[in-house]
Protein backbone atom coordinates (compact mmCIF):
# COMPACT_ATOMS: atom_id res chain seq x y z
CA UNK A 1 0.00 0.00 0.00
CA UNK A 2 1.29 3.15 -0.86
CA UNK A 3 0.46 6.60 0.08
CA UNK A 4 -1.68 6.88 -2.59
CA UNK A 5 -4.00 5.37 -1.28
CA UNK A 6 -5.05 6.56 1.79
CA UNK A 7 -8.07 9.41 1.92
CA UNK A 8 -6.78 12.71 2.12
CA UNK A 9 -7.53 15.12 5.16
CA UNK A 10 -9.25 17.70 2.49
CA UNK A 11 -10.88 14.75 -0.03
CA UNK A 12 -13.24 13.61 3.08
CA UNK A 13 -17.03 12.56 2.53
CA UNK A 14 -18.94 15.18 4.46
CA UNK A 15 -20.24 13.36 7.42
CA UNK A 16 -24.31 12.42 8.16
CA UNK A 17 -25.46 14.23 11.24
CA UNK A 18 -25.20 12.25 14.61
CA UNK A 19 -28.83 11.01 14.43
CA UNK A 20 -30.50 9.57 11.86
CA UNK A 21 -34.08 11.15 13.01
CA UNK A 22 -35.54 13.98 11.20
CA UNK A 23 -35.53 17.23 12.63
CA UNK A 24 -37.97 18.36 15.32
CA UNK A 25 -41.35 20.11 14.55
CA UNK A 26 -41.45 23.44 15.77
CA UNK A 27 -42.95 24.00 19.21
CA UNK A 28 -44.50 27.54 19.77
CA UNK A 29 -42.99 28.88 22.83
CA UNK A 30 -44.59 31.87 24.86
CA UNK A 31 -42.45 34.16 27.00
CA UNK A 32 -43.34 34.94 30.36
CA UNK A 33 -40.47 37.02 31.92
CA UNK A 34 -37.30 37.99 30.53
CA UNK A 35 -34.17 39.51 31.79
CA UNK A 36 -30.77 40.17 31.01
CA UNK A 37 -27.42 41.23 33.14
CA UNK A 38 -24.63 42.31 31.54
CA UNK A 39 -21.05 40.64 33.86
CA UNK A 40 -17.76 42.24 33.18
CA UNK A 41 -17.52 41.07 28.71
CA UNK A 42 -20.29 38.67 28.91
CA UNK A 43 -23.92 39.12 28.96
CA UNK A 44 -26.59 36.58 30.32
CA UNK A 45 -30.37 36.32 28.84
CA UNK A 46 -32.61 34.60 31.19
CA UNK A 47 -35.99 33.70 29.68
CA UNK A 48 -38.87 32.08 31.48
CA UNK A 49 -40.72 30.51 28.77
CA UNK A 50 -43.71 27.88 28.02
CA UNK A 51 -44.81 25.80 25.42
CA UNK A 52 -46.73 22.47 25.45
CA UNK A 53 -44.50 20.25 27.27
CA UNK A 54 -44.19 22.45 29.87
CA UNK A 55 -42.12 25.74 31.60
CA UNK A 56 -38.59 26.08 31.36
CA UNK A 57 -35.99 28.60 31.87
CA UNK A 58 -33.27 29.08 29.33
CA UNK A 59 -30.02 30.81 30.00
CA UNK A 60 -28.53 32.20 27.24
CA UNK A 61 -24.74 33.50 27.69
CA UNK A 62 -23.36 36.15 24.98
CA UNK A 63 -19.82 37.07 24.49
CA UNK A 64 -18.95 38.56 21.20
CA UNK A 65 -20.30 36.89 18.51
CA UNK A 66 -20.55 33.55 20.35
CA UNK A 67 -23.74 32.30 22.16
CA UNK A 68 -24.29 29.10 24.70
CA UNK A 69 -27.77 28.24 25.76
CA UNK A 70 -28.53 25.84 29.02
CA UNK A 71 -32.55 25.38 29.84
CA UNK A 72 -33.70 24.17 32.98
CA UNK A 73 -36.84 22.61 33.27
CA UNK A 74 -39.48 24.31 35.55
CA UNK A 75 -39.42 21.18 38.35
CA UNK A 76 -35.59 21.50 38.87
CA UNK A 77 -35.55 25.24 39.02
CA UNK A 78 -35.67 25.20 42.87
CA UNK A 79 -33.08 22.30 43.17
CA UNK A 80 -30.91 24.80 40.68
CA UNK A 81 -31.55 27.97 42.66
CA UNK A 82 -30.17 26.22 46.13
CA UNK A 83 -27.11 24.92 44.08
CA UNK A 84 -26.54 27.94 43.16
CA UNK A 85 -27.14 29.49 46.68
CA UNK A 86 -24.41 27.31 48.18
CA UNK A 87 -22.16 28.20 45.10
CA UNK A 88 -22.43 32.10 45.94
CA UNK A 89 -22.02 31.33 49.53
CA UNK A 90 -18.56 28.85 49.13
CA UNK A 91 -17.51 31.71 47.20
CA UNK A 92 -18.15 34.36 49.46
CA UNK A 93 -16.34 32.42 52.07
CA UNK A 94 -13.43 31.88 50.24
CA UNK A 95 -13.32 35.52 49.20
CA UNK A 96 -13.02 36.72 52.64
CA UNK A 97 -10.56 34.01 53.04
CA UNK A 98 -7.95 35.65 50.70
CA UNK A 99 -9.79 39.72 50.80
CA UNK A 100 -6.30 41.44 51.93
CA UNK A 101 -5.93 44.40 54.59
CA UNK A 102 -6.68 47.47 52.30
CA UNK A 103 -8.66 47.29 49.22
CA UNK A 104 -7.20 48.76 46.25
CA UNK A 105 -9.94 50.92 44.37
CA UNK A 106 -9.92 51.08 40.50
CA UNK A 107 -12.50 54.20 39.66
CA UNK A 108 -12.38 53.29 35.62
CA UNK A 109 -13.82 49.99 36.78
CA UNK A 110 -18.01 50.39 36.68
CA UNK A 111 -20.98 47.89 36.96
CA UNK A 112 -22.64 47.82 33.83
CA UNK A 113 -25.96 46.43 34.90
CA UNK A 114 -26.45 50.04 38.00
CA UNK A 115 -23.71 52.02 36.77
CA UNK A 116 -22.09 52.41 39.48
CA UNK A 117 -18.11 52.39 40.94
CA UNK A 118 -16.84 48.29 41.54
CA UNK A 119 -14.29 47.53 44.28
CA UNK A 120 -11.48 45.71 42.93
CA UNK A 121 -9.45 43.74 45.36
CA UNK A 122 -5.88 42.56 44.69
CA UNK A 123 -3.75 40.32 46.67
CA UNK A 124 -0.50 40.54 48.45
CA UNK A 125 0.68 38.05 46.02
CA UNK A 126 -0.44 40.47 43.24
CA UNK A 127 0.90 43.37 44.89
CA UNK A 128 4.77 41.72 45.79
CA UNK A 129 4.78 40.96 41.93
CA UNK A 130 4.10 44.48 40.59
CA UNK A 131 6.67 45.93 43.44
CA UNK A 132 8.87 43.55 42.13
CA UNK A 133 8.51 44.22 38.24
CA UNK A 134 8.17 47.90 39.26
CA UNK A 135 11.58 48.46 41.32
CA UNK A 136 13.11 46.25 38.33
CA UNK A 137 11.83 48.87 35.60
CA UNK A 138 13.46 51.57 38.30
CA UNK A 139 16.81 49.75 38.35
CA UNK A 140 16.52 49.61 34.46
CA UNK A 141 15.48 53.21 34.60
CA UNK A 142 18.56 54.19 37.14
CA UNK A 143 21.63 52.48 35.11
CA UNK A 144 20.56 53.72 31.88
CA UNK A 145 20.83 57.41 33.26
CA UNK A 146 23.88 56.20 34.98
CA UNK A 147 25.53 55.24 31.28
CA UNK A 148 24.31 58.09 29.69
CA UNK A 149 26.02 60.85 32.16
CA UNK A 150 29.25 58.41 32.11
CA UNK A 151 29.19 58.49 28.30
CA UNK A 152 28.09 62.64 28.52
Amino acid sequence: MNSNDHSSFYNRQPRLPHSSHPPRPFVQEDTLKTEMIQIERKAFVLTLKENLRGRFLRITEAVGEKRSTIIIPSTGLVEFKKLLDEMVGAENGIAAKKEPAEPVIVPQAVDLVVAKPVKRTMSEAARAKISAAAKARWAKIKSAGKKLLKDA
